[in-house]
């Protein structure tokens, strides 16, 4: 400032040209002139929605709890559960900053696709048989999960695998959803296709589809929710048939009601299967709106204390 008013009076250079050959924006000059003091001072935080510091625990907290779980999961369940009401870039950013992020290998994209997309629960039933091993023998789970809100419709621990076994299972699974005709998709092992499970299909006016063979893909919905059940397990099923039936019968409630499904935008298959993803949705915005709100306020304050 100095400098501009001394060239002024020696050359009569007007500011803004002595301002242009300094490299000084005329606002930044202006803006010292007004000042009452030129020492130097701390900047005041500007960030109305800054996120709180306890907000920042919470989060980190929560992530350490369930250390296996992604981000975008975690984001949705911390909504769900009032720990922590902030989007998933937010999270991303707090756990980055915290190294707390957990790095997965990606998995490769099928080339299998469908051509029919269920646009409601029950218009398409994946079905599969995992193996379990428990007391030194296999048992056998069958599951039928739905396409559209990934539900497990009915599951049953087998003794024995065979297509009467599993046309009694499909019956059951059929008697659970009242006027339900959904498309079947199985592969092609000898328990879907013979005569018994043929005779339910007929007789309930469903459609029988077969994947391509030697392809697990066709049937991926059915197969990644074995895979998530081994893992949810750790292939632990007890010590004989009794435990194992309850054991899974809990995982399958878990997988249903509480675990949050990344297809399903972090809901469970229970919120999609009974129509309501668009409450969830609502209420979720509703939190995050009134936890953004409230962090407004608080910062406010902060700034006027810190002024």
């Amino acid at each position: 400032m100095r400098i501009v008013e001394q060239t002024k009076k020696r050359s009569g250079w007007r500011v803004y040209r002595t301002l242009a050959t300094l490299g000084i924006p005329r606002s930044v000059y202006y803006a010292w002139k007004k000042r009452a003091s030129l020492e130097d001072r701390s900047g005041k935080p500007c960030r109305v929605y800054e996120l709180l510091p306890e907000e920042r625990l919470a989060i980190c907290d929560y992530a350490l709890q369930f250390p296996k779980i992604g981000y975008r999961k975690l984001t949705w369940m911390m909504v769900d559960a009032g720990v922590a009401c902030v989007g998933e870039s937010t999270v991303y950013r707090v756990l980055s900053d915290a190294d707390l992020l957990s790095r997965w290998k990606r998995s490769v994209v099928s080339s299998g696709e469908y051509n029919f997309r269920p646009q409601a629960p029950n218009q398409q039933w994946h079905t599969d048989v995992m193996y379990v091993w428990v007391a030194a023998r296999f048992y056998f789970l069958l599951s039928f999960v739905d396409a559209f809100s990934r539900y497990i419709v009915h599951h049953k621990l087998l003794i024995s695998l065979d297509g009467k076994s599993v046309a009694t299972e499909l019956q059951a699974a059929l008697e659970t959803i009242q006027d339900a005709k959904p498309r079947v998709v199985h592969d092609h092992g000898g328990e879907f296709v013979n005569r018994d499970v043929s005779a339910v299909v007929k007789a309930h006016n469903l459609i029988d589809i077969k994947t391509r063979p030697r392809h697990p893909e066709s049937n991926g919905i059915v197969e990644r929710f074995n895979g998530t059940i081994r893992d949810e397990s750790n292939n632990d099923y007890g010590e004989n048939h009794l435990q194992a039936q309850t054991i899974i019968s809990k995982l399958m409630h878990y997988y249903n009601e509480e675990r949050l499904h990344a297809a399903l935008g972090y809901m469970t298959p229970a919120i999609w299967h009974r129509g309501q993803p668009e409450e969830v949705r609502n209420e979720r915005a509703r939190r995050i709106a009134a936890a953004r709100t409230n962090r407004k306020t608080i910062n406010q304050q902060r700034f006027k204390q810190a002024a």
